[in-house]
């Protein structure tokens, strides 16, 4: 999730890899029906997607400074999101399921839920069912559970993009003043732990105004991280136990992420596997508990679903997502709808 461009002396990827990490720590509670452990009154899988969108938000925000052109956005958010996505959809519905389903061959391919989970194809679209996968286990039919957010992700992308295009991207006070306006109507008047879409993009826009006032805080970073705490407990002594995480995760993982940490900085050498180990960490944790059956300890699953993962994580991005990536240094340098019209009459 997120942008890989940026230069990897610096502790994203660490972030990146254990947020998805955590991720799959919280997941491995609940598929074995047990609570998810909690952390500042929210589950730790929550708290790991707050830590993504923050990263997100303040990187992609970076990538629009950098290359603000609408078209070359789209196709690096496609290239980021959509091979990764659509290699696991495709393994899940076409390997995975046939070999666990408790239907035949014939009757498996010709189930109306299989044509439906690969909607998950089209991004904006998330189904979790495939004919008679997981049918016994604690969480029955789930395939894969964690790519409900990428959704949500993909349309912060577009709320980033219309700004851009509209030229407030480059009228700082404008989006910071829109986030602040944002968090007081979200937390002050309309809060819904159930609307997800408005809470994680709060954290993504709060990383956009991060990076868009990086030069103003990036000589002082400590003055930054002291300014937010402070913010963060005021709010906190005053009830807004919510709100006061807003000023508090996002400053905290931007200050993280900018610093390089000899050690941390390097857990990207071997390629960005935290995308990876998001999107195929479930279907495994699912596969693992289908096969190991309901007595197999619970740190035995954990652990052989971990190893699975990070295996999956590192194929997916050596043979898809990367190669994906270096196609954006095929995008043409000048790259407008009026550009590509006149190339589509040329054909």
């Amino acid at each position: 999730m997120g942008t890989g461009e940026h230069s990897r002396q610096n502790n994203f990827d660490f972030l990146r890899i254990l947020a998805a990490f955590l991720v799959l720590v919280s997941h491995q509670f609940a598929l074995n029906g047990l609570p998810e452990p909690s952390i500042f009154r929210m589950s730790l899988g929550t708290f790991a997607v707050l830590i993504f969108f923050s990263v997100s938000g303040f990187l992609v925000s970076q990538s629009w400074r950098l290359d603000p052109n609408g078209l070359r956005f789209l196709a690096k958010r496609f290239l980021r999101i959509w091979p990764g996505l659509a290699v696991v959809t495709l393994v899940a519905a076409f390997i995975l399921g046939p070999l666990v389903s408790t239907l035949d061959a014939q009757a498996y391919f010709s189930h109306p839920d299989l044509r439906d989970f690969l909607r998950n194809l089209k991004v904006t679209t998330v189904r979790y069912v495939l004919p008679g996968v997981f049918e016994e286990n604690i969480h029955p039919r789930a395939v894969n559970g964690s790519l409900w957010t990428i959704p949500l992700e993909v349309r912060c992308y577009f709320v980033l993009l219309v700004l851009g295009c509209a030229g407030l991207m480059t009228k700082r006070w404008a989006v910071v003043l829109a986030t602040a306006a944002s968090a007081v109507y979200f937390f002050g008047f309309a809060f819904d732990p159930k609307n997800y879409q408005f809470h994680f993009a709060l954290y993504f826009f709060a990383g956009v105004c991060l990076d868009l006032y990086r030069r103003a805080w990036e000589g002082g970073p400590h003055y930054l991280l002291a300014a937010s705490g402070a913010a963060s407990l005021a709010l906190h002594l005053a009830g807004a136990d919510h709100a006061s995480l807003l000023f508090l995760i996002p400053a905290c993982v931007v200050f993280i992420g900018t610093r390089s940490t000899p050690v941390v900085r390097r857990f990207g050498r071997y390629g960005d596997i935290s995308y990876g180990i998001y999107i195929y960490a479930f279907p495994v944790q699912q596969t693992v508990l289908c096969v190991g059956g309901k007595d197999l300890p619970f740190v035995a699953g954990l652990a052989i679903a971990s190893a699975v993962t990070v295996a999956c994580a590192f194929l997916s991005w050596h043979l898809v997502e990367h190669p994906a990536l270096r196609l954006k240094s095929r995008l043409p340098v000048r790259l407008g709808f009026g550009q590509l019209l006149g190339r589509s009459a040329g054909r």
